[in-house]
């Protein structure tokens, strides 16, 4: 489905009202969770919000553009964490991935289940949803394979994308996040023996 395109130029500065941010993202997200990403509109989003289609467009240039910021308003920031253990270092990696909240899960689903078929939405999603996690992952991996605890010849960018491919799998296939003893498991029986395994 191809992007709406805007009704008219957005308008330079014009103050934001949060509370209308807040709206449109939540309309959004009820959106996506009924319609998924194709059948989401900028109009239906707009009628929701009690607003025009030209706030909309004003906030977020395209449906793409509105669509990943409703996501991410739901998702945690990934962090790089220093709990001075490998072990514990992965477990906060993997533990990123436990929401347990459904909204955020149903909404992320209405997106992820648009990648194969968009290559903007994917390469968007990619950049600011799927790689930040995968990075945390990668930098906690380097940091202890300089430290010596990593043996594993595997490039780092394929070890660091184990869990998160686990738990957005869980998302699209099942609809609901991992939950933390899944997080644990992955750690313990996959990832850690990975990146111990000999030359």
């Amino acid at each position: 489905m191809a992007a709406e395109s805007p009704d008219r130029s957005p308008v330079a500065g014009r103050p934001r009202d949060p509370a209308l941010d807040a709206a449109i993202l939540a309309a959004t997200q009820d959106q996506l969770i009924a319609h998924g990403f194709a059948g989401t509109t900028v109009g239906a989003v707009a009628r929701a919000a009690g607003t025009g289609k030209a706030a909309v467009y004003r906030r977020w240039a395209t449906k793409t553009d509105l669509v990943i910021a409703a996501v991410q308003a739901l998702q945690r920031p990934p962090v790089v964490p220093d709990t001075g253990t490998l072990r514990g270092d992965l477990l906060a990696c993997a533990r990123h991935f436990v929401l347990p909240d459904r909204r955020p899960v149903l909404v992320l689903a209405g997106l992820l289940e648009e990648l194969g078929r968009n290559a903007e939405l994917r390469a968007a999603a990619y950049a600011a949803i799927g790689r930040p996690p995968a990075v945390a992952f990668a930098i906690v991996i380097d940091r202890w394979r300089a430290r010596g605890e990593v043996t594993s010849p595997a490039p780092t960018a394929l070890l660091a994308g184990i869990v998160p491919s686990a738990a957005f799998r869980s998302v699209v296939l099942q609809r609901q996040a991992i939950d933390p003893q899944t997080a644990t498991d992955l750690v313990e029986y996959v990832l850690l023996p990975a990146l111990r395994h000999p030359a």
